[in-house]
């Protein structure tokens, strides 16, 4: 059966190598167009944390989200302060359909530091959790600042806050495309050194382009039958740079 089908091959290879560059192409057409079908969430279905957030969802509409905490220092006792409060409810405001909690809602010490110099309020956004959803930290905290007395300092921190402020600031180390790159080169080098000759190591990375992007052309398909998780783009490429390479040394 493999005879046949090699010769088969071998007898139809012009168009079984027409075929897959159209579908390779059609792949490339295909990997811009899965990229807005992502499920664009962490949150693995059927956990109890992960019920628990969306009875909460479906009922208050938030405790999705991470909450975004909102932090004041006073050189004074913050507890008998009425710029935090009334600072509170504009950050409250900053976030509409958002829930909070604070020593001043529930009176408890929990959200007071020891010194009693410090308080801060959880704040719960509305609505579902997303990779792409920003926390509005800078919102709040402009609201929080607005006719905030001097000695009474805000600042807003949090899981999202936190990780926007990650993405914008500068690590000082190499971007991710750099280093992309210079893993491309040290798997070129490899290749060169396995096999000697530049048609050789181009055979490989051809196999892993044309499997990596007709795998997107099905995982796109598929996208319209289930959610899939956006983690799976990196494995497509990872699984498929690598499997490709090691049918080639074989």
């Amino acid at each position: 059966m493999l005879a046949r089908l090699a010769h088969a091959t071998t007898h139809h290879r012009k168009a079984i190598i027409l075929a897959w560059l159209a579908l390779t192409i059609f792949g490339g057409f295909s990997a811009s167009q899965v990229s807005q079908r992502w499920l664009q969430s962490l949150s693995i279905p059927g956990y109890p944390a992960y019920e628990a957030n969306q009875r909460s969802l479906d009922r208050f509409g938030t405790g999705d989200r991470p909450p975004n905490v909102v932090v004041f220092e006073t050189k004074g006792d913050a507890t008998k302060s009425e710029a935090i409060p009334a600072a509170m409810e504009r950050a409250l405001e900053a976030s509409p359909g958002a829930r909070a909690s604070s020593f001043f809602s529930t009176g408890s010490s929990a959200y007071v530091s020891k010194d009693k110099h410090t308080t801060f309020m959880e704040l719960y956004p509305a609505g579902a959790a997303n990779i792409n959803t920003k926390s509005g930290a800078e919102k709040i905290l402009a609201a929080a600042k607005t006719r905030l007395p001097s000695g009474v300092s805000v600042h807003v921190t949090g899981h999202d806050a936190i990780m926007e402020a990650n993405q914008n600031g500068d690590t000082g180390g190499p971007s991710l495309l750099v280093e992309a790159l210079i893993g491309g080169l040290g798997a070129l080098v490899i290749l060169f050194f396995v096999f000697g000759t530049l048609p050789a190591v181009l055979l490989p990375i051809a196999i892993a382009v044309s499997s990596i992007l007709n795998t997107f052309t099905l995982v796109w398909i598929l996208t319209y039958i289930t959610d899939v998780s956006f983690v799976v783009q990196f494995l497509i490429a990872l699984v498929g740079l690598g499997v490709a390479i090691d049918y080639a040394l074989l």
